[in-house]
């Protein structure tokens, strides 16, 4: 993991107000012992904003050969 601070669009999505926002997904795809896998964080707030319920799940998508 890399602790490098991260500056641009992707990462002021995440610092932005979430005023109006229902849910945010973070879809990620990464090869992991020999599976391509999909990633998915998703981040469901109340109807107010106040509070918020994170989920996450991995969707193993294909083989990939080693090299």
């Amino acid at each position: 993991m890399t602790t490098t601070k991260m500056e641009g669009p992707f990462m002021s999505a995440f610092e932005t107000d979430i005023t109006g926002v229902i849910k945010q997904e973070l879809v990620t795809y990464r090869v992991k012992d020999g599976m391509l896998r999909k990633e998915i964080t998703t981040r469901h707030y109340n109807s107010d904003g106040s509070d918020w319920h994170d989920t996450s799940r991995v969707e193993p998508l294909a083989k990939v050969a080693e090299e």
